[in-house]
């Protein structure tokens, strides 16, 4: 009889199907012919990946009722717990907690409870916190069987305490199934993707950086996503004081079409993500497997992981506008063929960061964990 995987997550989009909410259980699914099922609320009147992208995984609906939102998912788990052979819950809050806590007393004897954490620094203090919620946390991390981190600086910080329950399962990309781009036509674009102008992003730093490296050469800095309203002020001031600038600094808007951001992620030699905090940063991968060259800080935990530990990317202080901008102006004099290596950045990130081989290894754990390798 197939293993039964359910994912707790009441708050899933279509777009969570091919992040790691989806691609996990879907893959578990199509690959090892596991029993995948995400229990959520219904969030939006069309979930359409489910008729192509992850086909043949299964979505279970509850009803909110009353007003408690969490009250209907647990009492899914309190209801399913005997049947479900590893429950899936994401985060460390009060759901996971009570989720888990119902799981760990109903669950059948081999039944596992897998937490996965999507932790950035701040999270992780949060979690030693002397207070009431920081006690919740540890709790949590007491009840599941198997914990998963998404970067390896963290997992070595967690294994400390936690010893072999913690295992590394970094986030991956949505590949298709196709192989590596192997042909790109670089351009002198730095790239920056996310929500702009809020106080994580630290697009502020961005456009400073670009302007303190711009002066001689022809790069053009292009933003991609939505403008927070309260940023619009600083680029307009910005803009009035680098009006040398205003041609080769390009804001797109939010862009949903996958495969314009594909071009775009293409035609790029450079992507910064200078936040001053990110749990994990999907869009590095997203711009790895398209061949760019990565800026990240202190605040990207993964960014180490995805750069190669140096070889793909730089990585910089958090709020150092001048070594940002110093790691700008020797990528943009760099001899280097940024074709050549763009290739083996998108070679390296299509082997190590792709979906397939990170379910793999996850699957491996959980066949382990149920003694049945």
């Amino acid at each position: 009889m197939a293993m039964t995987f359910v994912t707790l997550f009441t708050r899933l989009q279509n777009v969570h199907l091919l992040k790691d909410v989806g691609m996990i259980p879907y893959l578990l699914y199509r690959d090892y012919g596991i029993d995948s099922t995400i229990v959520s609320y219904k969030n939006e009147n069309d979930y359409q990946y489910l008729t192509d992208k992850v086909k043949g995984l299964k979505l279970k609906f509850i009803k909110k009722t009353g007003n408690n939102p969490i009250l209907p998912a647990l009492k899914y788990v309190w209801t399913n717990a005997a049947s479900i052979d590893v429950l899936n819950v994401y985060h460390l809050n009060l759901l996971s907690f009570l989720s888990l806590l119902i799981y760990k007393f109903k669950k059948k004897p081999d039944g596992i409870g897998y937490l996965k954490l999507d932790m950035d620094k701040r999270g992780y203090k949060r979690l030693f916190a002397f207070s009431p919620v920081g006690l919740v946390k540890r709790m949590t991390m007491s009840l599941a069987d198997v914990i998963s981190v998404e970067t390896t600086i963290l997992w070595k910080k967690l294994r400390k305490k936690y010893k072999d329950k913690i295992i590394y399962i970094p986030n991956g990309f949505y590949s298709e199934g196709k192989i590596p781009d192997r042909e790109f036509n670089k351009e002198n674009i730095i790239l920056t993707v996310g929500n702009l102008g809020t106080y994580a992003k630290a697009t502020d730093n961005l456009m400073q950086a670009f302007a303190g490296a711009a002066y001689d050469n022809d790069y053009r800095l292009v933003l991609v996503g939505p403008v927070e309203e309260s940023f619009k002020g600083f680029i307009k001031a910005f803009m009035e004081n680098h009006s040398d600038l205003k041609d080769r600094i390009i804001f797109t808007g939010a862009i949903s079409d996958k495969d314009r951001l594909s071009q775009i992620y293409k035609k790029a030699k450079i992507f910064a993500l200078p936040s001053r905090s990110e749990s994990f940063g999907i869009v590095l991968l997203e711009a790895a497997s398209k061949g760019d060259f990565l800026v990240t800080t202190g605040g990207v935990p993964a960014g180490i992981d995805i750069n190669n530990d140096g070889k793909f990317g730089f990585v910089v202080p958090v709020d150092d506008v001048s070594a940002l901008s110093g790691a700008f102006v020797r990528l943009m004099n760099s001899k280097a063929d940024w074709n050549s290596r763009a290739c083996e950045i998108a070679d390296y990130t299509y082997y190590n960061f792709s979906w397939e081989p990170i379910v793999s290894k996850l699957h491996d754990v959980l066949e382990v964990k149920r003694g049945r390798k």
